[in-house]
């Protein structure tokens, strides 16, 4: 089955490689503000949306041991590697072909994160909508992206493509759930907590 929608980038078995091997290393500032930004957190289920090839979803795994763990991708190269990632480091975690418009998993999360993903969304605010039904009630998604700001040079395009800006942090608002906004020099956290 095809979980992209027409104009989506997909992602190949190339793709996946390059993603796989060299692009994480360029990511790990990125990680770690968004790994710190899960502190004081204590889910018991977590899903990782555009998990892509799973490095950041092992972290967050390692960071809580005892949670629940799912990755979801479009992508059935990202989800093949995903898989052998997580046999290498002997943790458990189910990892499924989806999209931020359909998870094919019958679970309610306590966490959703979706890091360098959320800006390849077609329908964002439908995408959203739709991950907020499936948290339990205090349960969070947390988007990680690079913060738009950050990016003037013309030679910074690529992460000006791949990056969300504060106003549109702050354009997002859903039904029964609360926003917070974080940044620092080049990242943004976007915390949406359902309250009912």
């Amino acid at each position: 089955m095809d979980y992209y929608m027409e104009g989506e980038e997909k992602f190949g078995r190339l793709t996946t490689m390059f993603y796989n091997s060299i692009a994480w290393r360029l990511l790990k500032k990125l990680y770690k503000f968004s790994i710190n930004r899960l502190d004081g957190l204590s889910p018991s289920t977590i899903m990782d949306i555009g998990a892509g090839p799973g490095r950041f979803s092992l972290m967050v795994a390692k960071k809580f041991p005892g949670a629940r763990i799912y990755c979801v991708d479009p992508s059935p190269y990202m989800v093949e590697t995903e898989r052998k990632l997580f046999k290498k480091n002997n943790i458990n975690a189910v990892c499924v072909q989806g999209s931020s418009r359909e998870v094919p998993l019958n679970e309610k999360f306590d966490l959703i994160i979706t890091s360098l993903s959320y800006h390849h969304w077609l329908e964002k605010e439908k995408s959203l909508d739709y991950l907020s039904s499936l948290l339990n009630i205090n349960g969070s998604i947390f988007i990680f992206e690079f913060l738009r700001e950050s990016y003037k040079s013309p030679f910074q395009f690529m992460y000006r493509e791949h990056s969300l800006s504060i106003n549109d942090a702050k354009n997002i608002h859903l039904k029964n759930c609360e926003t917070m906004i974080d940044t620092d020099k080049n990242f943004i956290a976007v915390k949406i907590t359902r309250t009912v």
